[in-house]
């Protein structure tokens, strides 16, 4: 089913009764060098088509979604990160939810979904029931705030940690979500079409690269292409080594996704680092952007710290940002950030949660970047890449 097709009410139906026309795929380096540095892209002149809410990490939580007992005796590094993220989701996330569903109420345009970068909960649950418990919580909260288009997200490595968090992912939230898709899914790998723009979400934790090469040629056409995985491609601040394919050993697999992803002028959106980063990519190929959120609130309004801006910024000083961080590997975040430096683009960067609203135009996207539930936005920028290498 063509999702353009359907009106908005109907859209929004059809997902609740699960016939809305998700397209389901089944889940089955560097080596150049460029000089010079580009300016920002300005917006497309033309009026956008529809748009679409995107939200970052929320790490949603409540006490009791724990067996304390296993989380001191497992991970007692996250018992004070727990207390933390139940104090958010308790005083902030609700908020931020009811600021995305206000966006699309107000919205002159058509919004098709609301989609979600992943580490939708904290996990470290303990057993499958608590964790469980935690993804019906999360999911009925969505449901309750009634946020007026589906709920689409990919997987998050907090979604899946933890005794039985995996299986509950699978048993609980995997229907939840075919029902906000309209046809089940059956794993964190799939597609959807809308009015001729291609949104893949990928599995960071289960990478496919041949299946997503084999849904890149079965979209050819496609105008626009978004993909939406939970880890970084382009690393862009202290946590260098925190990117998919992240690993020495799997650098060719990294460079093959790379030219993919460049190929299409793709637009990926990611999180997982909790700070907003903007990264054009170029290589010999062609560019695609980056664009990473956070949803993890502390404090509503959030202060805007450690802002960065320019290509001339990115460099392997960011780890400087956070020093306290993996001292053992600050020399190989250091030569990771130096060796993506050539192909960078466009950089920008803040440490400021909240959500971001996604402008698509016929001719390139846009977006502006929100902190906490504050109306005014922080930055409106292009996420279209340059076509020059």
């Amino acid at each position: 089913m063509d999702l353009s097709k359907l009106s908005r009410r109907d859209f929004i139906r059809s997902a609740a009764l699960g016939t809305a026309g998700i397209t389901l795929a089944q889940f089955p380096a560097r080596s150049f060098a460029f000089g010079g540095k580009d300016e920002p892209q300005g917006e497309p002149q033309d009026n956008p088509l529809y748009r679409f809410v995107l939200l970052g990490d929320t790490h949603y939580d409540r006490s009791e979604h724990h067996d304390m007992d296993w989380v001191r005796s497992n991970q007692p590094n996250d018992v004070n990160q727990i207390k933390r993220y139940v104090e958010n989701s308790q005083k902030n996330t609700p908020a931020l939810l009811e600021r995305a569903r206000q966006v699309i109420a107000a919205s002159e345009l058509r919004v098709p979904f609301v989609l979600q970068v992943g580490d939708l909960v904290e996990g470290l649950c303990g057993n499958y029931k608590l964790a469980a418990k935690q993804f019906d919580d999360v999911t009925g909260l969505i449901d309750q705030t009634n946020l007026g288009a589906p709920f689409l997200m990919c997987k998050g490595n907090h979604d899946i940690t933890g005794p039985g968090a995996a299986d509950a992912y699978d048993k609980v939230l995997l229907p939840w979500l075919s029902k906000q898709g309209g046809q089940k899914l059956t794993t964190a790998h799939f597609s959807a079409r809308f009015k001729g723009d291609l949104f893949v979400f990928f599995d960071a934790f289960r990478p496919n690269l041949d299946w997503l090469q084999k849904e890149f040629a079965r979209s050819a056409d496609a105008r626009h292409t978004f993909v939406i995985l939970h880890t970084p491609v382009v690393p862009y601040d202290a946590r260098a080594n925190w990117t998919v394919y992240g690993t020495e050993s799997a650098r060719p697999l990294r460079q093959r996704m790379i030219e993919l992803l460049a190929k299409r002028k793709a637009i990926v959106l990611s999180g997982h680092l909790h700070k907003y980063g903007l990264v054009e990519h170029a290589t010999s190929k062609g560019r695609f952007t980056q664009l990473a959120v956070s949803s993890v609130v502390s404090h509503d309004p959030p202060k805007v710290r450690d802002e960065q801006s320019g290509v001339e910024a990115y460099t392997q000083e960011l780890v400087s940002m956070e020093p306290n961080f993996s001292p053992a590997t600050k020399e190989q975040r250091m030569q990771l950030l130096e060796a993506e430096r050539p192909y960078v683009r466009r950089f920008e960067y803040a440490d400021l949660p909240g959500l971001a609203v996604v402008d698509v135009h016929e001719t390139g996207v846009s977006c502006q970047v929100f902190g906490g539930t504050d109306e005014t936005p922080y930055r409106s920028t292009s996420l279209t890449a340059d076509a020059g290498v």
